[in-house]
This record gives structure tokens, sequence and C-alpha cells, in this order.
């Protein structure tokens, strides 16, 4: 089996496409996300200089706004055509329903015709809370168009069940985020994700359990490091993409 390893870049970072693709290329990944707003022309030049693929740009929204979600849909879809990203990470701020369920649909259709699909990121902090929900909104938008992304922060501090986990279809996983985390020290559950994830293997996470799950299933795939943390903010891109590769393969392979 094989396994692809990605960087998901933190959107406070101070640098361009080109910049991030360098850095990524340099620790060993063989691909990186990339903010909407990066992915042009000119970073697709810089991708492909660099040896890498874009696996992802980040990141739709769904809300109960149709004219905006639909809008902003197309805005995702022309940035991953522009760097031939084969997902687009979706979140979602409503809950699949009768009402929800044709704007998955025709979002995930405009994304298809761009050449990509919808990654359904289940979390804690937004409508869709496990991988099961999840599986639900990827049947919505048409399998062919959607796959499941799981995150291990999310599964591990959301709803996920090892029993999904055990479940989940293989060829309905678009990719995994991985990361780990301390004990949390406070109820804000957005602060401890966007500021207090660690690398792997500095938490408390059982990512050992939770890599051998897939593995052991047969799952081959790409798994993207995506530490959002304060301190680790202070590296240089550089630094930090080298030490997310370092903590992570030894999970995978």
């Amino acid at each position: 089996m094989t396994i692809d390893f990605a960087l998901t870049p933190d959107g406070t970072w101070d640098v361009d496409g080109a910049g991030l693709a360098a850095a990524a290329a340099g620790a060993g990944f063989s691909a990186v996300g990339m903010l909407a707003r990066h992915a042009d022309a000119a970073c697709a030049r810089a991708l492909a200089d660099a040896g890498l693929r874009c696996h992802e740009v980040l990141a739709l929204v769904v809300t109960g706004d149709e004219e905006s979600t639909l809008r902003h849909t197309r805005r995702l879809a022309e940035a991953a055509a522009a760097v031939k990203a084969p997902w687009v990470l979706t979140t979602f701020t409503v809950p699949l329903d009768g009402t929800t369920a044709p704007l998955i649909r025709r979002c995930a259709e405009v994304l298809a015709e761009a050449g990509t699909g919808m990654a359904v990121e289940f979390s804690p902090l937004g409508a869709v809370t496990s991988i099961s929900a999840a599986l639900d909104v990827v049947e919505a938008a048409g399998a062919a168009r959607a796959g499941v992304l799981i995150d291990s922060w999310h599964f591990f501090r959301g709803d996920g069940t090892w029993e999904q986990l055990e479940r989940v279809p293989l060829d309905r996983i678009a990719y995994v985020q991985f990361d780990d985390a301390p004990p949390a020290v406070s109820d804000g559950a957005m602060k401890e994700t966007m500021h207090r994830r660690v690398m792997p293997g500095d938490g408390t996470f059982e990512l050992d359990r939770f890599a051998s799950t897939l593995l052991e299933r047969g799952w081959s795939g790409l798994v993207s490091v995506e530490v959002l943390n304060a301190r680790l903010r202070e590296l240089p891109v550089p630094e930090f993409s080298r030490l997310a590769f370092e903590t992570t393969v030894r999970y995978w392979r």
C-alpha cells in the first residue's frame, strides 16, 4: 500500500504559493494544500517547478445563504481548476436536511464541472459532526463528486467513533488530515483547534491506533499534516514543514 504525504497550510502564515511549495518540497512532501487566494496560474507554475501537486484548495463553507454559498463555490472551483486540485475542503454551518440537500448537490456539481471534488470535513464545531454524518453528505452530493475528509483532531475531539473508522468505506475517503493535541485547557473548542494543536506524537491522541485502523484495512491514500498552533507559528515555514514531515511519516510506514 502507498501513502502520500502532504502539508495543509496555516492560513495565518505570511507566505505565498511559491514559498509554500518550496518549503513543502524541501521537507519531503509530495503535495501541498493551497488557500484559494494563492491558487492561480503562477502558483501552478511554482508547484510544477517544485515537483509537487496541490491536493486541496481551502476552503468552502456551506451556509444557509444559497446565493452566497454558490458564489463562493464558483470562486473555489476556479481556484481548484487553476492548480488542478482534486479536492476542495468543505465545511458546513448547516446540517444535511431536505432544505440543504439540493444546495449541497448543486455545490458538488459546480466543483465537478471544474474537475474537482467536495472533501466533506466533519467537525464538532460545525453542523456535520461525525464520519457517519459526513457519509450522508457524500451520498447527497453524489459519491462520484465527494469524499469524506477525516481530520484526526475532529475525530478525537468530536463525535467520531472507532466503529465508524473501522467501517467507513475506503473508497469514500478523500484524504486524511493528521495532527495531535494536548489535554484541553478550556471549553473553547475553537481556540483549542485553531491555536493548540501539536505535532504528531506530542499530544494525547491515539494516533498509532488511528493510523493502523486504516492501514490494516488496506487503505492507501494521502495524509496531510495540519498543525495549527500559536507557538509553532513563530517557526519559519521551511522549519515547520520539516518538523511536520518527520513527526508524521513514522505513523504511516
